[in-house]
């Protein structure tokens, strides 16, 4: 008990200095935040959301969420998804361009299938699409380390659901977009 009460504050890491930016062959918008997101989430996240139109009709909705203290900024998509009425399928851990990505197929009744893709990574660089991965770091750094770290989610919906042409689009994004 005596050492709990001298046990320090932890330190809360800078946020990642990235947001959406444009993507050359791609027309943007910037989408704000819902009303969901705005009372759900605590006031120190950070939620940036753009809308990627190509002119072959292809479209990808990209969400970068950027978590404060509380851990309950970011969670594994699975988890909202299928409250969102969406069906998953073919899930995989793709490379693209050295990030890993989880990878799904979202269906819905009467709907065309969409791609949906999610990776994460703190202020340090630490990258992983696994969420169990990204949850020990997280405990051994607020445990042991005495430190917050910042995460950042990057989620991707895109139309059609073709591998290629979203494996092509996170490169992209990556590279290009993510500044």
């Amino acid at each position: 008990m005596a050492w709990q009460g001298m046990e320090p504050e932890p330190v809360v890491c800078e946020a990642p200095s990235v947001r959406l930016g444009e993507l050359p062959g791609f027309e943007s918008e910037a989408v704000p935040p819902s009303e969901a997101e705005l009372h759900v989430l605590p006031d120190d996240t950070i939620i940036d959301k753009r809308v990627y139109r190509s002119q072959d009709g292809s479209w990808y909705s990209v969400s970068l969420v950027i978590g404060g203290c509380s851990k309950s900024s970011i969670h594994r998509p699975e988890l909202c998804l299928p409250s969102q009425g969406f069906q998953m399928t073919e899930p995989r851990t793709c490379d693209v361009s050295g990030v890993d990505w989880r990878m799904l197929t979202l269906a819905r009744r009467d709907a065309p299938s969409l791609a949906f893709a999610y990776t994460f990574f703190n202020q340090d660089g630490f990258r992983t699409s696994s969420h169990v991965a990204r949850i020990f770091r997280d405990v051994w750094d607020r445990g042991i380390m005495g430190r917050i770290d910042r995460w950042a989610m990057v989620t991707v919906n895109g139309y059609p659901a073709d591998s290629r042409l979203t494996t092509s689009f996170l490169s992209r994004l990556w590279k290009e977009a993510l500044r």
